[in-house]
């Protein structure tokens, strides 16, 4: 007598291995880490781009105050920082704490950092695009040399 029931078809697909009995299928895992992976970051409220008006970062800090909050430029890079003490919340008591630091792309200056604080608690911090970025993109006319003699055939 067969310990396998035979009336259910997708245990007979599985191995009979008992051990891989409730394994996930590779391409679920897979899923479910890119799916934690994709979370991971957007939990950190946090996204840095560089586009045509230079590079931003925007960031949830609705958490905070805004005197709680401090950003610097220290080398190449930009630095957020927000710390507050405890006070209570839904479900306790918190205190929160995060240092952020963004290097600056090459050729961006530091001396132009500029921050903003909406009214809904997000921060921006934004670098214009530096001039030499800028004049790459234009067209310009580039004289051709002449080397050695003209040939009869030119004009």
């Amino acid at each position: 007598m067969s310990m396998v029931p035979f009336y259910e078809p997708y245990y007979c697909q599985r191995s009979r291995n008992p051990y891989l009995a409730f394994a996930v299928p590779l391409e679920q895992q897979l899923r479910q880490l890119e799916k934690q992976v994709g979370a991971s970051s957007a939990a950190s409220g946090a996204a840095s781009k560089i586009g045509k008006d230079g590079f931003q970062v925007c960031m949830d800090v609705s958490h905070f105050k805004p005197s709680e909050l401090v950003v610097k430029v220290q080398d190449n890079s930009v630095l957020v920082e927000g710390t507050h003490e405890e006070r209570e919340d839904d479900h306790g008591f918190i205190t929160r704490h995060f240092v952020r630091r963004y290097a600056l792309p090459e050729g961006y200056e530091a001396d132009k950092v500029a921050s903003t604080l909406s009214s809904d608690g997000v921060l921006t911090i934004k670098v214009p695009k530096p001039p030499a970025i800028e004049d790459k993109s234009k067209e310009r006319i580039v004289q051709i040399q002449q080397v050695g003699p003209i040939s009869r055939g030119s004009p």
